[in-house]
């Protein structure tokens, strides 16, 4: 590979690491009812993961963090029933 050829795929790398999955509009595409696999499909992989169990029943929350905003998602074992959005403070 050319040394032209591999300073483009770095960039074209970089830039694709600075778009955010973590947008209103793909908040937006999460529903209630949707498995984990297809949440990830539409904003990555989580930055943090934290729950527990509670009489039978699993639960936990999933944290996605961008520049402008972050987002959680709550499953009842592997489906969504909560998420929310907030700003990110300057």
């Amino acid at each position: 590979m050319s040394p032209r050829f591999l300073a483009a795929l770095a960039l074209a790398t970089l830039v694709l690491a600075a778009c955010s999955r973590v947008t209103p509009e793909n908040y937006e595409r999460v529903e209630a009812g949707m498995k984990r696999e297809d949440v990830h499909a539409i904003l990555g992989q989580p930055d943090e993961v934290s729950g527990g169990g509670f009489g039978g029943l699993s639960v936990s929350t999933e944290t996605w963090k961008g520049r402008k905003h972050v987002v959680q998602v709550s499953y009842g074992g592997d489906t969504v029933v909560i998420k929310h959005i907030d700003a990110v403070q300057p």
